[in-house]
């Protein structure tokens, strides 16, 4: 019956006309306003900590980028009334705030319309370059895009101000020069993803593993250009005053909202939060074990192809493994999503119809104890794994 109603006539132009619609109401939302504040709280909800970090710089306080009370008089007028002393910590590393600086030469919603405008291209974008090889996906690269930003993890990424679109479309482009030889390219684009060092540096130790050894040099090439720019704008106090301020908000905001953690680190600290020491270690072994079936996987792929099963499986494995990671960082499981889809297994739609209702369930999340998608995430890692170590059971 589903067949016979999703006719491809359906698919292009339905998912169109809901962009559309959905585009149409942000767009009466942002022009019945003004300044960061509307009834439900803040507009954009993080981007207020990106807009107050491209202040910082564009005030030339660089070098004050990290001080807890920089960063929340920068944000003073773009919290609503009556929260206090209350701020977003901004605690990406430093050359990820130089972009937020022309924005912050905008007022508050014309810079996050634009940052939403940018991020939604970033994700059409990664889900271009995904479905590009894939036959059943490529003439419906709208309805899979719509499905992403329907997805929950991703919705509350684009509308609060997030940057998981950046996050795949980097992982996407690295993925796909990598495999076309454009290696170069592959690498630049490892280096520009290490502004989430968790995810960054994990890829390209990966890419490592693999053999793919000028593109891990041009990524370290590249990582080292962006610290000797970050040492020349920010002082050469830079790393320790990240590092000490990034440890200080990953373990504030576990305390405060482990229910939204989707990692291993992160879930075994908040599930174990009456034994510290038992969480960290829980949570340490068991990353630590989702590194070693990474690695082990990728070392046995030099020589070959890394195939999109490949690229859902370093997702999915990554995120687990984080040390900090939250749902929205979830929206990475659209690759191992589509590699289950590509590889036709048995109920691999249901399988992706229950990732999607994972991510709906975060709502609930508070309720739970747990956010839905870290088992989610637990899943589709096993699933990628079985593919990767077993492609000749996969149905052409």
């Amino acid at each position: 019956m589903t067949a016979l109603w999703l006719t491809p006539w359906r698919l292009r132009v339905y998912p169109r006309l809901l962009l559309a619609a959905m585009g149409l109401a942000l767009l009466f939302a942002l022009c019945t306003g003004s300044g960061a504040r509307v009834v439900s709280g803040r507009l954009g909800g993080d981007f207020a900590e990106f807009y107050a970090a491209g202040r910082i710089v564009l005030a030339g306080q660089a070098e004050r980028l990290y001080e807890p009370a920089a960063q929340r008089a920068a944000e003073r007028d773009l919290m609503p009334e009556g929260s206090g002393d209350v701020f977003v910590p901004f605690a990406y590393p430093p050359q990820f705030a130089l972009p937020y600086a022309l924005l912050a030469a905008l007022p508050y919603r014309p810079a996050f319309a634009a940052h939403l405008a940018v991020m939604a291209g970033l994700l059409f974008l990664a889900v271009r370059i995904a479905c590009r090889d894939l036959p059943w996906a490529a003439p419906y690269t709208a309805a899979v895009f719509c499905a992403a930003v329907l997805f929950y993890p991703l919705l509350r990424a684009l509308l609060g101000g997030q940057n998981t679109p950046l996050t795949l479309c980097l992982f996407a482009a690295a993925w796909s020069l990598e495999r076309r030889g454009r290696m170069v390219a592959a690498g630049l684009c490892l280096a520009a993803l290490c502004f989430k060092p968790q995810l960054g540096l994990g890829l390209l130790a990966l890419y490592a593993l693999a053999g793919r050894t000028r593109m891990t040099l041009t990524a370290c090439l590249g990582l080292a250009a962006l610290l000797a720019g970050n040492t020349a704008v920010f002082g050469p106090s830079w790393p320790a005053a990240w590092l000490g301020y990034a440890d200080w908000v990953v373990r504030t905001s576990l305390g405060m909202e482990g229910e939204m953690a989707v990692s291993f680190p992160g879930a075994a600290r908040h599930l174990l939060a009456a034994w510290p020491r038992a969480g960290l270690a829980a949570g340490l072994v068991a990353a630590c074990a989702v590194l070693a079936c990474l690695g082990a996987t990728f070392w046995r792929r030099r020589g070959r192809s890394l195939d999109l099963p490949c690229l859902g499986l370093a997702a999915a494995g990554l995120l687990l493994a984080a040390p900090h990671a939250y749902f929205y960082d979830a929206g990475l499981l659209v690759f191992p999503a589509l590699a289950l889809l590509d590889a036709r297994l048995p109920h691999a739609a249901s399988l992706v119809c229950g990732l999607w209702l994972a991510g709906l369930a975060q709502i609930f999340a508070p309720h739970l104890g747990l956010s839905p998608l870290f088992p989610a995430a637990l899943a589709l890692f096993g699933l990628c794994l079985a593919l990767v170590a077993a492609p000749h059971r996969v149905r052409p």
